[in-house]
Formats: C-alpha cells, sequence, structure tokens
C-alpha cells in the first residue's frame, strides 16, 4: 500500500562515481514508490558525471562545488578546503531555499558539503557506508547524521552504537533481472541485444567485469586464462571497457579463440543486458567495489573477486574478504594472479557442482534486493 510522506522535501547528494550516484537514485525510486507526493532536490557537482546522469531521471539538480581533499597537507589541500567551505555554503542556501526536512547521502566530497549544510539547518541526514572500511568522509559525517545504513555488520562496529542499521547497499533496479525470468529466456535476452551467437545451455558461464572503463589487471589474466576455459567446457562473456576493446581482441586474436562461439568480448554492457549477463553467469570475475559485488549479490551469483590494488586504504580486498568469508566468493589478490591461477580457480568451481551451489546460496543470502525500500525508510522515518 502507497504510504503518504506529508510533502516532505528530501534531499540526495553523492557523487563523482556511479557507486555513489546509483545507490542515491535507487532510494529516490523506493521514495517516488511509496511516498508520491514526497519532492526531491539532488546537489553533486557541476563537472562530474552525476551532472548528466541525474536529470535523466526527472530529479531536479543544483550544482555545488567541490574538490578531492588530499592525505597530504599542501596547497592543493588548502584550495580543497576552502572549495569545502564555500560548497557548503551553496549547499546551505539551496537546502534552505527547497526548505528540506531529510538529506541522504552516498559519499563524495560534494556529499560531505550537502549533508553538513543539511545539519546546520536542522535536517534529518542519513548517510549510506557500502564498504567495509567506512570512508574518511563518511566516518566523520556520522558525527551530524540520524542513521548510517550499511552493506556488512563489520561496518556497524567503526560507529557510535545504535547508528548504524545493516541494509545492504542499494541497486539499481534495472540490472535485477526478476526471478520470474527463467534462465533460458535471459539467455535468449542477452545475446539478441549483443548481436551475439546462442550460447550455450550445458556450458560453465564465466562473466569477466573490468568496470565502465575496463581493467588492464583483469584483462590481460582473462585473455591467458580463456585458452584453457574454452578447452575445460566454459564460456567467457568478457566486458572489456571501451578504450581496451581491440587489444583484447586483439590478444583473442593472436591466441587463437577470437572466432569461438563461446567467447564473447564487448566493451561495455547496458543495465537490460548486465542483469541477462548477471542471470546467465555460473560465476562473476570482477574487481571489489561494493556496487559491482552488491549487483553480483542482489542476482545470487558466486564471485572471483579481484580488488584493486591502488584503492584508497585497501578498501576492495577488505569487500572481497568479507564476502569470502559469508561464503559467496573466492578473493584473489592481483599480484598473484595469472592466467593459470584464474584458469585452475575457475576450473575448480566448475568440477564442484556442491561447492558452486553453496556459494550461490551465501552470495543470495546477502543480496541487498531490499536495500533502497529500507533505506527509503529510514530516510523518511528520521524527522528531526
Amino acid at each position: 500500500m502507497t504510504q503518504k510522506s506529508g510533502g516532505m522535501r528530501i534531499a540526495l547528494t553523492g557523487g563523482g562515481t556511479g557507486g555513489h550516484i546509483y545507490p542515491a537514485l535507487a532510494v529516490a525510486a523506493a521514495i517516488r514508490r511509496q511516498w508520491p507526493d514526497a519532492e526531491l532536490l539532488y546537489l553533486g557537482s557541476g563537472a562530474a558525471m552525476e551532472a548528466r546522469i541525474v536529470p535523466q531521471h526527472g530529479i531536479a539538480f543544483q550544482e555545488i562545488p567541490a574538490r578531492k581533499l588530499r592525505k597530504l597537507v599542501s596547497l592543493s589541500t588548502i584550495a580543497a578546503a576552502a572549495t569545502m567551505v564555500r560548497g557548503t555554503l551553496v549547499a546551505r542556501r539551496y537546502l534552505r531555499a527547497f526548505s528540506v526536512d531529510a538529506v541522504l547521502g552516498t559519499g563524495g566530497y560534494v556529499g560531505a558539503a550537502t549533508v553538513a549544510a543539511g545539519a546546520r539547518l536542522g535536517a534529518a541526514c542519513t548517510i549510506i557506508e557500502g564498504n567495509v572500511l567506512a570512508g574518511r568522509t563518511n566516518r566523520w559525517l556520522a558525527r551530524l547524521t540520524k542513521a548510517v545504513c550499511t552493506a556488512w555488520d563489520e561496518t556497524s562496529l567503526q560507529f557510535r552504537p545504535g547508528l548504524a542499521i545493516r541494509t545492504g547497499l542499494p541497486v539499481r533496479a534495472d540490472v535485477v533481472l526478476p526471478a520470474a525470468v527463467r534462465p533460458a529466456a535471459a539467455r535468449l535476452d542477452l545475446v539478441q541485444q549483443l548481436g551475439a551467437p546462442p550460447l550455450a545451455r550445458n556450458r560453465f558461464t564465466v562473466l569477466a567485469l573490468g568496470g565502465s572503463q575496463g581493467s588492464r589487471g583483469l584483462n590481460v589474466p582473462v585473455c591467458t586464462a580463456v585458452p584453457a576455459l574454452l578447452d575445460e567446457g566454459c564460456q567467457v562473456i568478457h566486458q572489456t571497457g571501451e578504450a581496451n576493446l581491440e587489444a583484447v581482441r586483439r590478444a583473442a586474436a593472436e591466441r587463437g579463440y577470437l572466432d569461438s562461439p563461446w567467447y564473447l568480448p564487448t566493451a561495455w554492457l547496458s543495465d537490460i543486458s548486465m542483469a541477462s549477463a548477471l542471470r546467465n553467469a555460473d560465476l562473476v570475475v570482477c574487481r571489489g567495489g561494493i556496487s559491482t559485488l552488491s549487483e553480483v549479490m542482489a542476482n545470487g551469483r558466486p564471485a572471483l573477486v579481484v580488488p584493486l590494488p591502488t584503492a584508497y586504504a585497501d578498501h576492495q580486498r577488505l569487500n572481497a574478504e568479507a564476502f569470502e568469508r559469508a561464503g559467496g566468493a573466492v578473493a584473489m589478490l592481483e599480484s598473484g594472479l595469472s592466467g593459470t591461477s584464474l584458469a585452475a580457480a575457475v576450473c575448480e568451481l566448475a568440477a564442484s557442482p556442491g561447492r558452486h551451489a553453496a556459494m550461490c546460496e551465501a552470495s543470495r543470502r546477502l543480496s541487498p534486493i531490499q536495500a533502497a525500500d529500507l533505506a527509503a525508510s529510514i530516510v523518511m522515518q528520521s524527522k528531526p
């Protein structure tokens, strides 16, 4: 049943990456669905991707100044701090004009300015922290908030008692294929969209994801592993990133499998194609960003996770290890990764149906499929 919000005015903020933007949009969609009379406003950087993405979802957008704050003290640090102060003042002006009731922040420096401004105006502030290790910005903002939505139980210990609530990270509905859609139908949908030959139902399907920009650290071992995987009866969907597609295709041609019907390289996957690919995958090979992992969990897929070694505070490794402890993943460090070790890990799982089924079930238990609705309820109930 649709609930009434009494016309609450909700400000959303977070930017710089899809991992900050899409969770906010998922919660916005949940608010609109359950509280249609709520008014929404998104505050973000005009120079970042949110300025383009948010208006496409029919949400009013206001630009505020933002600049990344570096860890080392320098002239750049001073300039970033000044921009943060200016951004907070601009956000406060927009929020006061909007008569804001509540603020939801999902991360990024633009989010810090908006949440701080909202707190100063007496708005009820909620933040979302998806990583096992809470970011320094969210740890600071937690002093100003009514609640912190987390994806992991371990994260709660990093905040004051009673503040953190495990909701999971909100994911886009478009990348979660409804359970009613049969795998065979999803498989057909995927190959039709990509113009690919039909995927074999009886082959163990590996989905290698390098993110929208691709990842050389994953592409190289995946390309090296493919011949062994094809020999063992696997098929591979390889999302390479736009900039890396031609290099991957050349590597595939040199190794003689570019024209194999069981190998599908593609620069990117649309939301619908991604949902189909995830539903069809028996195993996902990916980085340890929490947005990617949450989409994997939401589709109940097991994963072989290779954390980005340069991620801030090694947070992707911590995410991967938490997923592994929960039973849904195998974590492999990039420093020790090769085509041979990758192929061996994949083939071991393919040959162990009992272990594979247990990993699928563990991933489903972690599924954040209700996270957007839970976070929306927390925001809407957190009146000052």
